[in-house]
This record gives structure tokens, C-alpha cells and sequence, in this order.
């Protein structure tokens, strides 16, 4: 049976204004089971889609109990959180995209700011699935040509998902006051720096103790905790997406020791930053990013 195409159509690209892929990742559940901690990226949005299982990932400050089919946007400078459920376990397709965009959106968004990031798939579940696969698959194979047709391949994925952003809902946005949002928005600008409780209030003008109430209240974190977290995703993004030595990377998120670095992301990953990067990626694949 022929189909032909009745209607004219709108480009979602302009041909010199095409996004482009980064990466694309396939996960299965040994993998997911090590926890992504606090991932943020200015120069990048990512997009996750759960093939089985269920996740609990907190995009934004809201938590979101994820399951099989769900598709995952995590815009550019949103704060990320990603776990498996460990009852189920989860296994995933995800993909970095660069040069994207959308009109009436900031560079590298798939969604308006406030848009619920968690969408389902419905009955376009097997055509996003088999657009990740072969994206994957491309890549992987690192045949002539695999570049072009994985991002040509990302253009229908990014296209087909743009269809379910138009049903989803804005979020009820929590009212903020500007202390919070000062306390936040100075610990984000500095948490790679030399910084400490004493620090932040002195810059902020409070005194520790109220700075520690009001930001755990805002964040559900301790401050300390906050920054702790923020550094350790820095330093998984910065072992998975460059070939810098564990001890360069436990400096540039702000550690000089690097024995207690290596401590503390053995403590909240669950194993050592080296054995945390060779379980990912595959020996001699490792490609440099100029911005993490």
C-alpha cells in the first residue's frame, strides 16, 4: 500500500540551524544501578529514555518516580539527579544534543522553563525507542558516514518528541524568596571553588545557622551536602567525557586532596572515580568535550 504526503509541512530546523548529537549511551540495569549524581550542563541538553524498570530522578528540585517508556528532558544548566529503583532496576537510552534552537526557547532547551520534564511515550514508544537504537547503533559501529546519519537520526527522534512536549503540562512553580534564591544561585556559581559555610554567609550576610535552615528547607539538602553532591556529578561527567587523571579531575571540582575525593566518591557512587569510568566506557573511546 503507497502513502503519499497530502499536506505541506512546517521545518522544525532551518537547514543551516541543525542540533547536534554529542553522544548517545545505552545503559543497562549493572550500569544504572550507580547513581548520577547532580549532573548539570550548560552546553548541552540531554534526553533519557527508560527502556525497562523504574527510576527515581529529580530534575529541577522536583523528584519524579519514573517507569518503563518514559522519556526525560533535562534542558541545558537544569540540575539532574538519576537512580534506578532498586526493586526493579532500570535500563536506559540517552543522548547529548548541542546547537538546538527551538523558537521561544533558551539555546539547548526542548522544553519551556516550567514545562513537566517527565513525559510519556504513548503510543510513539517503539518508534522512539528504535530511533535511540539506531542513533546508538551508528555510533557504536564507528562505520564511514555513522556521524551524519546518527544526527540526521536525532533530527526525527528530537521531531517525534516535540509532539508529545505540545500535551504536557506547565508545573506549579514553588514561590521563592530571594534569600533563597541568592543562597542557591551563590553556591552554584562557586560550589568547584574553596568554599565553606563561613564563606557563603559572610558573602551573603547572614549567619551560618540560619543559612544552613533556610537552604535545607529550600533544597532538602545541607549545604555541605549540596556541594558535596554538585562536585562528585562534575567529576562523573568530567571521567566519562575526558581522559584527565582521577587526581586533575578531583582538583578542578575542588579538591586538593585527592585520597579524600577519591573517599568521598567511592562513598556516594559506590566505587573508586577509575573503576567508575572503565565500567562505562569502553578502553579507547573516551572522547575530549571542550565544556562539561
Amino acid at each position: 500500500m503507497q502513502c503519499f504526503v497530502k499536506r505541506n509541512f512546517t521545518r522544525t530546523f532551518e537547514a543551516d540551524k541543525l542540533p547536534k548529537l554529542l553522544y548517545a549511551c545505552k545503559a543497562e540495569a549493572d550500569l544504572t544501578k550507580l547513581p548520577c549524581v547532580m549532573q548539570m550542563h550548560e552546553d548541552r541538553l540531554e534526553i533519557l529514555f527508560i527502556r525497562h524498570g523504574r527510576g527515581i530522578h529529580t530534575i529541577g528540585g522536583r523528584q519524579y518516580q519514573t517507569q518503563e517508556g518514559d522519556i526525560l528532558i533535562f534542558n541545558s544548566g537544569v540540575i539532574h539527579d538519576e537512580r534506578a529503583n532498586p526493586q526493579t532496576g532500570m535500563s536506559v537510552y540517552n543522548c547529548a544534543v548541542t546547537n538546538l534552537k527551538l523558537e521561544g526557547m533558551r539555546e539547548n532547551c526542548l522544553i519551556i522553563d516550567g514545562a513537566n520534564p517527565v513525559l510519556p511515550s504513548g503510543a510513539l514508544r517503539k518508534d522512539i525507542e528504535s530511533l535511540f537504537s539506531m542513533i546508538y547503533s551508528q555510533l557504536y559501529s564507528q562505520n564511514g558516514g555513522a556521524e551524519e546519519i546518527s544526527n540526521h537520526l536525532l533530527c526525527s527522534l528530537i521531531t517525534i518528541i516535540l509532539k508529545q512536549v505540545d500535551g504536557a503540562g506547565v508545573l506549579e512553580v514553588a514561590n521563592e524568596d530571594m534569600l533563597d534564591k541568592n543562597i542557591k544561585k551563590y553556591i552554584d556559581e562557586h560550589c568547584f571553588e574553596d568554599l565553606t559555610l563561613e564563606c557563603i554567609s559572610r558573602a551573603l550576610h547572614i549567619s551560618p545557622s540560619y543559612l544552613c535552615n533556610v537552604f535545607k528547607k529550600t533544597t532538602g539538602y545541607a549545604p555541605i551536602q549540596y556541594i558535596t553532591c554538585r562536585r562528585i556529578g562534575k567529576a562523573q561527567s568530567l571521567l566519562l567525557g575526558t581522559k584527565y587523571s582521577a587526581t586533575t579531575i578531583a582538583t578542578m571540582v575542588g579538591y586538593d586532596n585527592s585520597n579524600y575525593f577519591n573517599t568521598l566518591f567511592t562513598k556516594i557512587v559506590g566505587m573508586t572515580p577509575i573503576k567508575y569510568r572503565k565500567r562505562w566506557v569502553d578502553k579507547g573511546r573516551i572522547e575530549e568535550h571542550q565544556a562539561l
